[in-house]
Parts: structure tokens; sequence; C-alpha cells
């Protein structure tokens, strides 16, 4: 009796902050991701080139710049990695106050920004967004 082997969604990450970054990674593959771990734009698009490897969902937190920069940066990658446009980009936003905590607004055809309260709201996202077979 021959058992399916599923396939974990993959999840291209860029994270910045070294404090963030492990516990971000685990709760990802913990819920059931393949994750690519970027440090910056830069080191994504580097990655990404001349490979094959598909991503289903790019995860970007942001750190610096507007929102409406990581939108396009996130395009920008997702080009040059000749995915769908359809993949999704969910930005999880730096600084915001109480009045957008807890939110997850959609700016695009598939590019959300994420005010996270806390990380069943990402989770709750990703699984919409990216959903994981479990057997």
């Amino acid at each position: 009796m021959s058992q399916k082997q599923s396939i974990l969604p993959t999840i291209l990450l860029v994270e910045p902050d070294d404090s963030v970054r492990p516990i971000l990674v685990e709760n990802l593959r913990n819920w059931g991701y393949n994750v690519i771990v970027t440090l910056d734009v830069a080191d994504a698009i580097q990655w990404i080139r001349g490979k094959g490897k598909l991503f289903d969902l790019l995860l970007m937190n942001q750190f610096g710049r507007s929102i409406e920069e990581f939108i396009d940066i996130g395009r920008n990658i997702r080009q040059e990695a000749d995915v769908s446009s359809t993949t999704p980009i969910v930005i999880m936003a730096e600084q915001y106050g109480v009045e957008l905590e807890g939110q997850n607004v959609q700016m695009g055809e598939s590019e959300y920004v994420t005010y996270l309260e806390d990380g069943q709201q990402l989770r709750q996202l990703l699984y919409q967004l990216c959903p994981v077979c479990h057997s």
C-alpha cells in the first residue's frame, strides 16, 4: 500500500531582524510550510535568480520603507522569480496605531498588509491565502 507524499507549500521570507527571524521561521515550519529564508530584498532576488524553485507565497516584514514601496518590491521579486502574478504577497506592517491592529488589508489583486495583533492572525491569513493540506 503506497502513501501519498504531500508537498508542503513554500514561503519565501524576507526578514532582516535577527531577533524576529528565528521565531518566525520556527512558527512557519510548525504551521506546515517550507521556508526559504532571506535577509533582505537583494538576498531574495539573488536566491531566486537562475533557480527553477518556485514559492507559493512571499512574506516580508516592513522595514524602513513605506507599505507602497514594499508592495512594489514584492511585485518585482515575484516578476524576477517568474511566478504567477496571483502568488500572494503578505507584508507585516512595522508601525501602526491601535485602530489598525488586528486587520488584514488587501492592497491589490493578491497583495496584503497585515497589522498583527498576535501570531494567530498571521497563521489564519497564511492558511487562507496558501492552504496547508494535513493528512
